[in-house]
This record gives C-alpha cells, structure tokens and sequence, in this order.
C-alpha cells in the first residue's frame, strides 16, 4: 500500500490537462487500515498516513473542489472532508456500488475470495451471478459523473473504492490491471466524454 506523502504525479498532470474546464476526479480512498480477508472492513478508518495524503491533495488543487460524492463508509467520506469538500453520500460509490446486483451473494464472493480474484474477474468478465457486467456497472458511474459535471462548474471530487474505480478505469481505457494495482488516493479525471488516466485521453466507449 502506497505510503508516498505526495499525490500521485500521473493524477496531478491528470487534474492539468483540464486546464479548467469542469471534471471529476474520481479516485480511490487514501490508505486504511488494514481488513483481514473474510471481513467486510465497513468500519475501518484511514491511517494517519491516509489522512496526511488526503490533505497534501488537497492542498495540491487550485482550490477545493466545487462539489464532492463519495461511498457511505467512513473512509471514504473522510478522504473527500480532508481533500476539502463535504461530500454527499452516493451508493453508486460503494455500499453496495455500481456492480453488485445480489447484496448478500456479492458479500459473500468478497468475503470469500481475496479482492484481486473479485476485481480482475470483474474486468475479465465474471458476473458470478451476482454482479453487473462490467459496462453495465461501469456506465452508472459514469453517468453520475457526468451528470455533476454538466450542471457543476470546477473540478468535483468523487471517492470510492478499488473495487470500483479499477473496473471503471479498464471499461474507459482498456487497461486490464494483470500486473498492478491502484494505490490509495489514486485515480482518473472524468469528463462527460472522455478520461485522462496517466498522462493519456481516451474517449468513453459508447
């Protein structure tokens, strides 16, 4: 897990190439405790590490973000108070997210496999059938984000967690995450057509 007090370099150029029109930043939860795998982790907070990372973000920006969403769980909304918006709770976010269409079949593939298996299966095209395809769920969030960023000026702020963010990134730019992972306070850029992730624009698939 990431312990690099700076935000990511790749997300900061990310957030540039804006160059001040409206956008999302959508990114994953700074570091946390950690959860023992068979455990839903819905409780566990961020380290102080986690809460330092997300108040160097913040202070990284132009100024706070114009609006914020973020998943119900504390640590998520913690990261969005911290980064410097009060944020409005979305279940499209987390609990349960975009994907999981059977709450109690989808806790139980969590709790019973380790998160890696869970998201690169997502990504890969398992539903187990409990879950979403990957556009279906993919495409949820990316209408709420758009949605924002029509009607809100600036840069918003949208917090969530890997489960979700990975299989949004790989639906936006085909990346499969085979070989990494998203680190803590990580992310993408999101515009109502395109993304920017790592230095790159891709178009949204249609």
């Amino acid at each position: 897990m990431a312990t690099n007090p700076t935000p990511s370099p790749s997300l900061l150029a990310s957030i540039s190439a804006l160059n001040g029109a409206p956008g999302a930043l959508l990114i994953r939860h700074s570091d946390r405790f950690h959860i023992p795998q068979g455990q839903s982790g819905a409780a566990v907070r961020l380290t102080d590490t986690g809460r330092a990372r997300a108040q160097a973000l913040g202070r990284q920006l132009s100024g706070p973000p114009t609006w914020a969403l973020s998943s119900p769980l504390d640590r998520c909304v913690d990261t969005a108070t911290l980064i410097g918006a009060t944020p409005v709770h979305s279940a499209v976010l987390g609990a349960p997210g975009p994907f999981v269409l059977d709450p109690d079949l989808g806790r139980d593939l969590f709790h019973g496999h380790d998160i890696g298996y869970v998201v690169r299966g997502q990504i890969s095209g398992e539903t187990w059938g409990c879950m979403r395809p990957l556009a279906e769920g993919a495409r949820l969030v990316h209408a709420l984000l758009a949605e924002q960023v029509a009607l809100q000026p600036g840069l918003g702020v949208a917090v969530s967690h890997d489960a979700i963010v990975m299989p949004y990134i790989a639906w936006a730019t085909g990346h499969t995450f085979a070989d990494d992972w998203l680190d803590p306070l990580d992310g993408l850029v999101v515009t109502k057509s395109a993304v920017f992730w790592r230095g790159k624009c891709f178009e949204v698939p249609r």
